[in-house]
């Protein structure tokens, strides 16, 4: 196999064994259900972007915590020294009453 073909088949396999501890960790026994989100912020904390990465098994529950995540204000973030800014993308577990 080319060098190049093993560099695109291995982030594929990490983000497969993730999806399975998240699966793992999350399970379907009893407490509430939680529906794993996406979240870009920028420098100020201010959320420019939610994506459901794994869905609750409710629509409405996925929605509510869509809408949620959007209004939330997170801690300011920092990118070393200076003006520089950072746009990161963090996963939140939001629990589902």
């Amino acid at each position: 196999m080319p060098q190049s073909c093993v560099l695109c088949y291995f982030p594929l396999k990490i983000m497969a064994l993730i999806d399975k501890l998240l699966g793992n960790a999350i399970g379907s026994s009893s407490g509430p259900r939680k529906a794993i989100v996406r979240v870009l912020l920028d420098d100020a904390g201010r959320v420019q972007d939610v994506v459901l990465k794994r869905s609750c098994g409710n629509v409405d529950g996925d929605a509510r915590a869509l809408a949620e995540i959007r209004q939330m204000k997170f801690p300011r973030g920092h990118l070393g020294q200076g003006s520089r800014t950072s746009r990161r993308w963090h996963e939140l577990a939001y629990a589902i009453d």
